[in-house]
C-alpha cells in the first residue's frame, strides 16, 4: 500500500536528514521512533507540515509532487503515481 511505502521511506529519509543536518532537528536520533509515531498520526489526522528536508526527500525518491493534495492522495491510494 502507498500509505506504508510513504510512512517507510519517510522514516529512512528523516533519519538521513537528522544525521546530515542535525542543526535543523531539534531532537537526537534515537527519538526517531516517537517523532514517527507522531508524525503517522499528524498523517492520519491530514494535520501533517510538508516543509521539511525529510518530507522534500520523500516525494522526491517517491515521484510524487511536493504538495498537500498529492500527498494526501499517495497517502490515501487516490492516485495512480
Amino acid at each position: 500500500m502507498n500509505r506504508e511505502t510513504f510512512i517507510r521511506t519517510y522514516r529512512e529519509k528523516l533519519a538521513d536528514a537528522v544525521r546530515d543536518h542535525p542543526d535543523e532537528y531539534v531532537w537526537p536520533l534515537s527519538e526517531l521512533d516517537a517523532v514517527m509515531g507522531r508524525m503517522v498520526a499528524a498523517l492520519d489526522r491530514r494535520s501533517f507540515n510538508k516543509d521539511s528536508r525529510a518530507f522534500r526527500a520523500t516525494c522526491k525518491a517517491l515521484g510524487i509532487k511536493h504538495t498537500y493534495a498529492a500527498i494526501r492522495e499517495y497517502v490515501e491510494g487516490l492516485a495512480c503515481v
